[in-house]
């Protein structure tokens, strides 16, 4: 969803766009949908009925949609609110159930009761309801919003009342009313009957109708059109979806709007008389490029404007985006095709569809650079498109965007656009822009034309200016033509002249301007400046500089009323801002129709910042200090805390806090108040209260950016201390700064997606969760009187980059890995393939290829994988790791690389002997396909070269060139459409020359994804880049083994023969972040969003997330947002170094009842965690280090079993000393000691027995009792069923018993002998509440039977997860699962109250009823850790929050408590399995080979009603 603080559509936006997808849609095939040919019925949920009645509404009298509104039959409503809601609050509620995230939208106003839009359509809509069939249907069930639940809409918002309208009630909330969990579900029912009803009476109507007609109306297809945007998640989701996806917040419309305004009728109607634009918009015309250039102030934003109401006017599909000096937000190019995008998705249908399932597919643009959203979105979906009319753009003031060379670069790539892209760009003229537009001219049809000579609007201006000024003909003449003498053809200086003119009371007055009006603009402005100088008082001139600063400084342009609140401290309330600006600024500032306060033009905002010694002249740096400081004030206020409670907050805030960062990076370093302001921020509330205001309006990003100020400002505050006097050094000061610059990026990286669910957590929790080095802990951690949570045993004392690490087995290589979007693969040496989420890190899909696999890749949508083995190739649908395709590859062949085409319509493979395949995936069955003998086979010698099988092979993005490289033979690229070698890479000698035998071998290559570059590694490890087609080289001398290149093109990292990493920026070749750790490295890649990367060592893949591509990738056009006018810091100077010791993980952890726990770690050592003096000691390590796979203490806390991978069982008997002193160790003895020989699938549990006598042994296939006094097996069990899931846990109440459970049975054993006493069945169809009187005779109990209240049935092979005896001793819990889909595997949680194991009637079999637990208490649990004293559940939610839920026959279900969550970087699948709860409520978490130990009061835990 947009972040930005207003919406840009409405209920009538949504309504025209549902009428128009319904008369313009077409279908796969391009043909019409033929909406309006048979009836129509809709059915419409939530805000959708009133798009329905809106649009029904708006065409009764439009003539292009007649057929569809005579069409229309009936409305099915499903829980609309027609009436509205008096409360706001509730409407944020129902967007809350219906989209991702919201943030206040315009619709929200006109959902209110008694809302106009309401009023007004109500009452249109009841005269032409009687033309159709209505029936409404309402929610009856609370929905849950977050901790709590409300009703959404009562009955009387959902029905309308009418004559003849049908309502029913849904057992149902509002998220619900529009699901159906089967054909049997009674509300499916109700609609199905409903709809039946509609279609019998329609269909009887229409044969009536159609007696005397030929027509056979049993064969009629009624349609029940489901438009798009019926549903609230069809329009206000698909609508906010692409909003969200490209994080658009306004559309260029106000911009339009401002200088159309300015247009005068009359005006810039030569251009159709230009032969050459006439020709260039021909319908015939390929992709191209029409510049219009002219001097600066000569009305070319005002042309631009008249272009798109032209084109607008004759029905082209017409995109347009103005680059506006003064707002810093509308300079990127990102901006601009994040706005192009967006706006050809409302006008073009299909691409609309291909975005929105990007969207659905999880992909935000908001962070990528230009580059990126370019290839995306534009090269890979638009340009494939096939439309039949052609897209328009208008882009205005190229020549005011961050980059505009950057732009014509990117823009070469409109002519492989299937769909004819005509392009008009509107700037001044400069040498640079000349030069760009003759390079893009070898690419793309460009036609310039000037617009100097153009006299003949400013001529119609000042005449129709002139009709306004009194006296005679003859006088206004000569007025006339004085002001075009000295016109110069700039229109501003026009326009000001007139206005100045026309302000005149007599003729000398006039005669008087005219001779004083200076020629030229900066003479102008001398005079306009010295006018406000002069006529003001000294208090309205200080007023004027204000204004002026803020106009000229600011981010973006202010509106009227943030302005006023940024005045506010310095001047009193402004009684009319508007009209006060107009009086002191003179024309210097501007407020356009939306109240939005700007210079007049760049070039008057040039003249105040750059003329010496004038009286309102602006200081840039000066400036930017003061808007730094008044931002500052404005987010230290001592209640802001409380205010963000409240429904609004200040207009200036959000300004505040999202660009204070900015003005501090333009401001003087050399300022000690700005470091006095800033070190007080950093130390106060303040600064937790404005990272919250960023979670809650969305805008996080802005950390990024403040990190990157702060560490700037740093750096020159350092280089000028290095001139001063080092007692006045405020070292201290900046130290503080440079621990926020790290912590900011962290926060940013490791909590971003908390802070976007809970911005309240960076008070109480966050700060606990940082290293107690860092300036949050430090501050708001260790100081806190009493914290939420306590966080301990966690010895790292500064931020890692280490995000997480997996491992593809023991003794296993790991290869290679790559990443999409929401997951990554590593490949093994065994030919195996495994799949991990890039979120929680859980392993998903291990996939066998059965043979060595030797290339393998992502489709570009990520929902495919493709590898390629010896003899075959396989495609896996990555969701269910399922094969969808064998492909049979060519005899004696090894694939080097395979990659998907843009669309994913095929693959090509490059192979070592030499051909480069094409597989179509719409024509699997012919297999792979030489592309065309005659590529990659080279005729001609070299000397000194042997050409043999090529070593590495890389395409291209867009799969038009191959680049192959040999070790015996130049690198060569060959062009794939038109096969021909184009270039071989020739190396460049110390001397600069390039002798045609310079060539060296290659080991590596990757093209860079927009440019046609390849990047490489030489045999001799030094890096280059190289473009064959101009045949330009640059080297970088370092000493490379693998490398690799972001997706968007703006990073390369390298690893090194002794496992370091390195990071470049890719234009300049200046490192950004350094690596160190050990162990030799065999590939790497970077994630999708450049955030992270990715390593492979031995048999484990490492993911990496470091504050460089954190900061860097969070900043718009990386780092365009901070480029200073006062001075910037290179790349070279932001490069930072990471140093890693990587513990080995913990592989078991044991508790006790005492205060002390045991861990087991990978490597075979055993620790002991004393809690209560916060002490780890080692007790043990394996003598062949080998992995501590099982650890489990006796019931009496001194006797400790372990197992080892290798099969190795013992227990051990731990004392601790008596007395306890510091150096005093415990006592450890062996107590049993074997060597097991292990079974398929090795040891899956060890138990001791409640006396630790006995040691029970299990396998996947087999149990076993060892007596720890003889050291023999004094009892066996082979399992019946082999292969099914089996724990064992000790009889909660009789000591000489165990229990035995699968999915599906409870068993009770004997100790010793291991007979079976008695099987229970556990229930998996129906549960039943708690008996206040416990009575156990379930049978007769009341059971639920409503949807959603039945445990999902299990099969007997599902997987037991946990199985333990709950903290209060009253309580088993059982947690089991099972792949039940492709796409997800399901989990059942089952609890027994203890009361049912007392009975004594051994001898049959019972029926085990698990103990009630709503569904949507059930659906938020991912892992259950216990239940505490007053039957209080503990578990970690699915996004891994610690919550508590009261079990309770209490008919009013509550909500489960959130207490704290894990931080994402803490998530992996391993420390998950074995985490634990403490009968005192205390959580263990293994972290990086420790044992985290996180104290919370859950026991006091309220519940929030549902």
């Amino acid at each position: 969803m947009s972040t930005g603080p207003n919406s840009i559509a409405n209920i009538s936006d949504f309504a025209k766009d549902l009428l128009y997808e319904m008369r313009l849609g077409k279908d796969r095939a391009m043909s019409d949908l033929g909406i309006g040919k048979v009836p129509i019925v809709f059915i419409a949920h939530s805000m959708g009925g009133l798009v329905v009645k809106k649009a029904y509404l708006l065409g009764q009298n439009d003539d292009h949609y007649r057929d569809i509104i005579k069409a229309t039959h009936a409305i099915l409503f499903l829980a609309t609110p027609h009436r509205g809601t008096h409360l706001a609050e509730i409407l944020n509620k129902i967007l809350a159930v219906s989209i991702f995230t919201h943030t206040p939208k315009q619709y929200i106003a006109e959902l209110k009761r008694s809302s106009p839009t309401l009023e007004d359509l109500n009452e249109q809509f009841r005269h032409i309801a009687p033309n159709l069939k209505i029936m409404s249907f309402f929610e009856t069930l609370y929905t849950s919003i977050g901790p709590s639940s409300i009703m959404v809409l009562g009955k009387e918002s959902s029905i309308l009342g009418y004559p003849g309208e049908i309502s029913k009630s849904m057992v149902a909330d509002h998220h619900d009313v529009c699901k159906f969990t089967s054909k049997e579900d009674p509300n499916y029912i109700s609609v199905r009957n409903a709809l039946t009803m509609i279609v019998n009476s329609v269909t009887e109507t229409c044969k009536a109708l159609s007696a005397n007609r030929l027509i056979n109306y049993s064969e009629l297809n009624l349609r029940c059109v489901i438009a798009r945007t019926l549903d609230v998640r069809q329009t206000v989701e698909g609508h906010h979806a692409l909003e969200c996806l490209l994080a658009v917040s306004e559309t260029p419309e106000d911009d339009y709007i401002f200088f159309l305004e300015r247009w005068m009728s009359g005006t810039c109607e030569w251009i159709h008389s230009d032969k050459a634009f006439s020709t260039w918009l021909q319908e015939s015309r390929p992709s191209g490029i029409f510049w219009l250039h002219a001097l600066p102030a000569s009305g070319k934003s005002i042309m631009s404007a008249y272009l798109i109401k032209h084109f607008r006017h004759i029905g082209v599909i017409c995109q347009f985006f103005f680059f506006r000096f003064g707002d810093q937000t509308k300079r990127s190019l990102s901006a601009l095709l994040r706005s192009l995008a967006f706006q050809i998705a409302e006008q073009v249908p299909e691409y609309r569809r291909a975005l929105l399932k990007l969207s659905a597919d999880g992909m935000r643009l908001e962070k990528s650079d230009a580059r990126t959203i370019w290839q995306k979105l534009f090269v890979s979906i638009l340009f494939r498109l096939d439309l039949t009319t052609p897209l328009y753009w208008i882009l205005d003031a190229i020549d005011e965007s961050d980059s505009s060379q950057s732009l014509l670069e990117l823009l070469s790539k409109v002519s492989s656009s299937k769909t004819s892209v005509r392009i008009i760009m509107i700037s001044r003229r400069n040498v640079a822009l000349s030069s760009a537009f003759s390079r893009l001219a070898g690419s793309v049809p460009v036609d310039i034309i000037s617009m100097d000579d153009k006299v003949g609007d400013i001529r119609l201006y000042v005449k129709n200016e002139m009709q306004y000024m009194h006296g005679s003909v003859e006088f206004r003449s000569r007025v006339s033509h004085k002001v075009l003498e000295r016109a110069a053809q700039n229109f501003l200086w026009v326009h000001l002249a007139m206005s100045e003119i026309l302000q005149c009371h007599t003729q000398d007055d006039i005669e008087k301007v005219l001779e004083e009006l200076p020629p030229g603009m900066e003479p102008l402005y001398h005079r306009m400046e010295a006018n406000v100088a002069r006529s003001n008082r000294s208090s309205d001139i200080e007023l004027a500089k204000s204004i002026l600063s803020w106009a000229i400084c600011s981010r973006r342009s202010l509106t009227i009323k943030e302005m006023s609140e940024a005045l506010n401290p310095d001047f009193s309330t402004i009684l009319d801002l508007r009209h006060t600006i107009s009086q002191v600024c003179g024309q210097f500032v501007v407020v356009d129709n939306k109240g939005l306060v700007s210079m007049i033009h760049q070039t008057a905002r040039d003249y105040l910042t750059k003329t010496q010694n004038l009286r309102c002249g602006v200081d840039i740096a000066v400036g930017h200090e003061v808007l730094f400081s008044r931002c500052m004030q404005t987010l230290l206020e001592p209640q802001l805390r409380d205010r963000l409670q409240q429904p609004a907050t200040s207009d200036f805030l959000n300004y505040s806090a999202t660009s204070w960062a900015y003005h501090l990076n333009l401001s003087y370093a050399s300022s000690e108040n700005s470091l006095t302001l800033l070190v007080g921020f950093l130390q106060d509330h303040a600064v937790l209260t404005w990272v919250h205001y960023l979670a809650t309006s969305g805008q996080l990003k802005s950390l990024a950016y403040a990190s990157q100020a702060l560490a700037l400002f740093v750096q020159k505050k350092r280089r000028l201390d290095s001139g001063r006097i080092p007692l006045l050094h405020r070292l201290t000061d900046l130290e503080t700064l440079e621990l926020w610059a790290t912590d900011l990026v962290k926060i940013l990286g490791k909590f971003g997606g908390t802070l976007l669910e809970d911005p309240g957590s960076i008070y109480g929790l966050i700060p606990q969760f940082c290293p107690i080095s860092s300036a949050i802990y430090r501050r708001f951690g260790k100081e806190m009187a009493n914290p939420d949570i306590v966080v301990s045993g966690v010895s790292s004392t500064t931020w890692d980059d280490s995000l997480a690490r997996v491992s593809v087995g023991n003794d296993i290589q790991a290869e290679k890995v790559i990443a999409s979007d929401r997951c990554f693969a590593v490949l093994a040496s065994n030919g195996t393939i495994a799949i991990w989420d890039a979120m929680s890190f859980e392993k998903k899909h291990v996939l066998s290829h059965q043979e060595y696999v030797s290339a393998m890749g992502f489709s570009n949508s990520g929902d495919m994988l493709v590898s390629c083995g010896f003899r075959s190739t396989k495609i896996w649908k990555v969701s269910s790791g399922r094969p969808i395709h064998s492909i049979a590859n060519p005899s004696d062949t090894k694939a080097l690389n395979v990659t998907f085409a843009p669309d994913d319509t095929f693959m090509l493979m490059g192979s070592d002997d030499r051909h480069v395949r094409r597989l179509s995936l719409d024509m699997i069955s012919v297999g792979w396909q030489i592309l065309d003998p005659r590529i990659l086979q080279e005729d001609s010698a070299l000397d000194g070269a042997r050409r043999n099988s090529p070593c590495c092979m890389s395409f291209n993005s867009n799969l038009t060139q191959v680049a192959v490289a040999y070790r015996g033979f130049p690198l060569s690229v060959w062009t794939l459409d038109r096969p021909k070698l184009l270039n071989r890479c020739k190396r460049t000698t110390n001397h600069g020359r390039r002798p045609s035998n310079a060539w060296t071998g290659v080991d590596r290559i990757s093209w860079h994804p927009v440019f046609n570059e390849v990047i490489g590694i030489y045999s001799d490890g030094f890096i280059f880049k190289w473009q064959p087609l101009h045949d330009d080289n640059q080297e970088l001398h370092t000493n490379a083994c693998e490398i690799a290149c972001s997706l968007e093109g703006t990073f390369f990292a390298t690893s090194d023969a002794d496992g370091n990493v390195k990071i470049y920026n890719y234009q300049h070749f200046v490192l950004v972040y350094q690596l160190c750790w050990e162990n030799i490295i065999v590939s790497l890649a970077f994630s999708p969003d450049c955030r992270r990367f990715y390593d492979i060592r031995g048999s484990t893949c490492n993911i990496w997330e470091p504050n460089a591509l954190i900061r860097l990738s969070d900043t718009d056009e990386r780092g365009s947002e901070t480029a200073s006018e006062a001075g910037s810091t290179t790349l070279a100077s932001m490069a930072s170094e990471s140093h890693v010791n990587m513990p080995s993980p913990i592989m078991a952890l044991a508790t006790s009842d005492r205060n002390f726990h045991c861990a087991g770690s990978d490597d075979g050592i055993v620790h002991l965690l004393d809690r209560a003096k916060g002490k780890v000691s080692e007790l043990w390590r394996s003598a062949n280090h080998m992995a501590v796979q099982h650890l489990e203490w006796g019931l009496d806390a001194t006797h400790l079993a372990y197992a080892e991978v290798g099969g190795k069982i013992a227990v051990k008997c731990v004392l601790p000393p008596e007395p306890p002193t510091k150096t005093s160790k415990w006592a450890i003895s062996s107590v049993f000691d074997v060597r097991v020989q292990i079974e398929s699938g090795g040891i899956s549990q060890i138990l001791l027995d409640p006396t630790s006598q006995y040691l029970l042994v299990s396998s996947n296939i087999s149990a076993q009792v060892w007596s720890l006094e003889t050291k023999e097996i004094v009892a066996s069990t082979m399992s019946k069923t082999p292969g099914i899931s089996q724990r064992w846990i000790n009889h909660p109440v009789f000591k000489d018993q165990v229990l035995a459970c699968t999915s599906l049975t409870m068993k009770i054993h004997n100790w010793k002998d291991l007979v079976e006493l008695s099987s229970f069945q556990i229930e998996t169809s129906v549960p039943t509440r708690l008996s206040s009187d416990e009575n156990h005779n379930h049978a007769s109990r009341s059971r639920r039977s409503s949807v959603g209240d039945i445990f999902s049935p299990f099969e007997a092979n599902a997987s037991i997860d946990r199985l333990m005896v709950s903290q209060d001793k009253s309580h088993i819990m059982l947690q089991s699962s099972e792949q039940q889909t492709a796409h997800k595997r399901i989990k059942n949680l089952c609890i027994f109250n203890l009361a049912s194991f007392l009975d004594d009637s051994y001898n049959t079999s019972r029926l085990l009823h698990p103990i009630f637990i709503p569904q949507e208490i059930r659906a938020r649990i991912e892992i259950p850790l216990g239940i505490l004293p007053k039957s209080l559940l503990v578990f970690l939610d699915q996004d891994y929050w610690m919550c508590t839920w009261r079990i309770s026959e209490d008919s009013k279900i509550l909500a489960p408590k959130r207490h704290f969550f894990l931080p994402k970087d803490w998530i992996n699948a391993e420390a998950l399995s074995i985490c634990v709860l403490t009968a005192g409520g205390t959580f263990l978490y293994p972290r990086n080979g420790e044992i985290a130990v996180i104290e919370c009061g859950l026991e006091g835990s309220e519940m929030v009603q549902c």
